[in-house]
């Protein structure tokens, strides 16, 4: 069997390496500046070089070298360049600093010539600046000699338990004659296909048939006070996806911490029951700059989850009741670091380092592994030469991103 190869950049905790490793690659490097993740990093992967450094200061010798490998030996150059600048969620700033790290992933694969890189990022990427930085990120591609694709891909639909959207883009080098609508991998999970689904609009219950439930989730793990730690299981996995996140422990449960929450947020969170949100909220309970809204505004502020759901997506926010939809289903709290890891598709033996504050932002931040996983597993099968998925146009139903506006290389 081949030994398939991997470069992971701004990696964060390790969501992606996760992954590359699920999907049979040696990950032969990581970086990421970030202290704490770093930290995490190496205690979840201890035999993987790290370099622990601003990427705009590695050069792509000096990577090569750590790694112990050659130009053009590496098979996949992947990194999720920090989404802040781009994400709709917050201010999107057009000049943000971080929106120019996508250009030093790109000078790191002009050095590497990997046979394939991927990058991945949020959606909201797409609309920024009219499309000028999507253009700039494939055009990058192809100068450097790369095919270039790009798709919307649903985490839930891989296996994750949340509806989760991510923008990826994946370019094998000319000289392999892979098509760009090879790459992507087919959803495992529902009756849908890629783009067929879109972010911001309401999903009939049906297609979401198949899609890893909030109960299966994190149904199994113990009750947890605000402000508590609760360091072992009390209950048995009930789920395959519980078993799963289960594998290789026996009675430890790592940073299960459910946040500290003001009386104030819980009192709000105590007067709703499961599927409710601040729209059930006596006008009193509700924040100042909340008592104008219109009852009909759809925000999931203060919104409990529920078991029958599919969870959306994790932010760093998790923590806080009025970010959205991260509020226990039964309990009166919001969900606990380790639920919100299960919600990512980490497995429970994945343990994060730092504060607390610090592992709010590494879980929000991360790449959930079961989507890393099956792009590097698509990915491996067009380098072997057996993959059987063709993207078809997967903007169908969003014109405004489509193909053709980028100059998509071709189907």
């Amino acid at each position: 069997m081949p030994r398939f190869t991997a470069i992971d950049l701004f990696s964060g905790a390790g969501g992606i390496s996760l992954g590359l490793h699920a999907a049979g690659f040696d990950v032969l490097l990581a970086n990421d500046w970030d202290v704490a993740s770093a930290r995490s990093y190496r205690r979840n992967f201890p035999k993987t070089p790290f370099i622990e450094e601003d990427i705009r200061k590695v050069s792509g010798r000096r990577i090569l070298a750590k790694a112990k490998a050659a130009p053009r030996e590496v098979d996949l150059l992947v990194g999720g360049p920090p989404c802040q600048g781009f994400s709709i969620i917050g201010a999107r700033v057009v000049h943000d600093e971080r929106n120019d790290l996508f250009r030093d992933f790109l000078r790191i694969g002009e050095a590497l010539k990997p046979r394939c890189m991927v990058i991945e990022n949020v959606t909201g990427l797409a609309t920024l600046a009219q499309g000028a930085i999507m253009r700039e990120i494939l055009d990058g591609f192809r100068q450097l000699g790369y095919t270039a694709g790009f798709a919307e891909l649903l985490a839930a639909q891989y296996g994750v338990p949340q509806m989760r959207w991510r923008m990826v883009f994946v370019g094998f080098r000319k000289d392999l004659s892979i098509e760009p609508s090879m790459g992507f991998p087919k959803p495992t999970h529902g009756s849908r296909g890629i783009g067929e689904l879109i972010p911001n609009c309401t999903i009939p219950a049906g297609d979401m048939n198949g899609f890893i439930t909030t109960r299966e989730a994190i149904g199994d793990l113990p009750p947890v006070g605000p402000g508590k730690l609760v360091p072992e299981y009390t209950g048995r996995p009930r789920s395959a996806y519980q078993h799963e996140m289960r594998s290789g422990l026996t009675t430890e449960l790592y940073n299960h911490y459910a946040p500290k929450l003001s009386p104030k947020n819980m009192a709000r969170i105590s007067a709703l029951k499961e599927g409710q949100d601040w729209r059930d909220l006596p006008r009193e309970l509700l924040p100042e700059g909340m008592r104008r809204a219109l009852r009909k505004d759809h925000t999931r502020r203060y919104s409990r989850m529920t078991w029958s759901g599919v969870p959306r997506s994790i932010i760093t926010r998790f923590r806080d009741p009025k970010s959205g939809e991260y509020t226990h289903p039964e309990q009166d709290r919001t969900i606990s670091i380790r639920e919100a890891a299960r919600i990512q598709s980490f497995p429970d033996r994945f343990a994060f380092e730092g504060s607390y504050s610090e592992q709010y932002d590494q879980v929000g931040n991360a790449v959930p592994p079961k989507l890393a996983a099956a792009i590097a597993l698509e990915v491996k099968r067009c380098l072997e030469g057996t993959a059987t998925y063709r993207l078809k146009n997967a903007f169908a139903r969003r014109p405004s991103i489509s193909q053709a506006r980028f100059a998509f290389d071709a189907f």
